[in-house]
């Protein structure tokens, strides 16, 4: 119900102030809702599969003065994740203090990208909050952390200021092991959506079933966020595997739709949307669909995908609103109709595959406040390998 809630409100809020251009209040109600967010996800309790593992391990990372080098050459964990929970710890806070603290940092670099970039950054809310709210706060939480420093680093790449962005790159890596991956990136800030951008992108699929043929049992050994096996089983328990699709129905789902939606929006972008802030996010876009088309032949690169999303959102939300603006046969309500049929697929695709209001790892909502349980989220809980026992004290 309280993800109804804000959803609502999020839909009212984006009318009021992206479509309709009212300014009264309108920085109040987008950092208050920031504030909500962060909330929301720093004050839930026992739900999300990596939560709650997060928790559990949380109770044995010792605290700041018996932490030792072999601590962190050994274990799995990211170096800066131990740290974080470490001094939580040192100073007697509970995990849900962590949570807040991982909310924090993710939510409002989030938002403020929105609000840098987008004119309409309500509607980037709404479909961040549809999308992929979830899942970054409430399940892949040191990923999350990892990729909102990422969406700074880009920032500076692309100013030139290459040392501050490998440094953020190397803070996102003690979060994220995989984030050192994106040190690539100031060589492909080059890319634009052009003839050689086209060619590129047809490439990246050829040259990804190449990899795939060759390298493909080497892939499997890629570390995301620890130990890569209990990771893949997280992962296939909590998003991949429940109600989702697999063989062609990923790729028309999941994988073809974010190809699409993001070539036409761009493309719309460019050609009639001059002298823009979001023009700048063209390369990281071309980027973030290279990854995305290298998911089709080598599936575990969704994980680079990740910090894409953000990019992703902000084409599609302009693209949605300027595209119904442009109507000069259809007016109003009937033009937000008519773009609302074309992005039909790929929300029809999310609503289907993430269900946001009924996906069992994060609803129903429960609260540190109330610590109520679900007994049917408690008995899918307890078949999973390693899972801890319940224990109302734990928060």
């Amino acid at each position: 119900m309280i993800y109804l809630f804000i959803i609502i409100l999020l839909i009212i809020l984006s009318i009021r102030y992206d479509i309709q251009g009212k300014t009264k209040f309108r920085e109040q109600w987008y950092w208050g809702m920031l504030i909500v967010f962060i909330l929301v996800a720093g004050l839930r309790w026992r739900f999300a599969v990596d939560t709650v593992r997060y928790m559990n391990s949380f109770y044995y990372t010792p605290k700041l003065g018996r932490l030792t080098a072999d601590m962190f050459i050994n274990s799995d964990t990211p170096p800066l994740w131990i740290v974080l929970n470490s001094i939580v710890k040192t100073f007697g806070g509970r995990f849900f203090i962590v949570q807040l603290i991982q909310a924090t940092i993710v939510n409002t670099l989030i938002m403020n990208f929105f609000k840098k970039y987008s004119p309409y950054p309500f509607a980037c809310v709404v479909l961040f909050f549809l999308w992929r709210y979830q899942y970054f706060n409430m399940m892949i939480m040191k990923a999350a952390l990892a990729l909102s420093i990422l969406i700074s680093a880009n920032d500076c790449f692309w100013e030139k200021k290459y040392k501050k962005g490998v440094l953020l790159v190397l803070i996102a890596t003690g979060f994220h092991q995989s984030s050192i991956v994106f040190l690539i990136t100031p060589f492909l800030t080059f890319l634009r959506l052009n003839r050689s951008g086209i060619v590129f992108l047809i490439s990246t699929f050829i040259v990804g079933a190449f990899l795939q043929n060759k390298l493909g049992d080497y892939f499997e050994l890629l570390e995301f966020a620890g130990g890569v096996s209990n990771k893949l089983e997280a992962y296939a328990d909590s998003e991949y595997m429940m109600g989702s699709v697999t063989g062609l129905g990923n790729l028309f789902l999941r994988i073809f739709p974010i190809i699409f939606y993001s070539i036409l929006s761009l493309w719309y972008v460019k050609k009639y949307c001059r002298n823009l802030p979001i023009h700048r996010l063209e390369p990281f876009i071309m980027i973030g669909l290279m990854f995305q088309i290298m998911t089709i032949d080598i599936y575990i690169f969704y994980r680079f995908v990740y910090i894409y999303y953000v990019y992703f959102i902000i084409i599609f939300v302009h693209f949605f609103i300027e595209f119904s603006r442009s109507s000069y046969r259809l007016r109003g309500i009937l033009a937000y109709v008519r773009t609302f049929i074309l992005f039909f697929p790929l929300l029809a695709g999310i609503i289907y595959i993430y269900r946001p209001f009924t996906d069992i790892n994060y609803n129903p909502y429960s609260s540190v406040i109330e610590r109520r349980i679900d007994k049917t989220r408690e008995k899918y809980y307890s078949g999973k390998e390693g899972f801890p026992i319940f224990n109302k004290d734990e928060y």
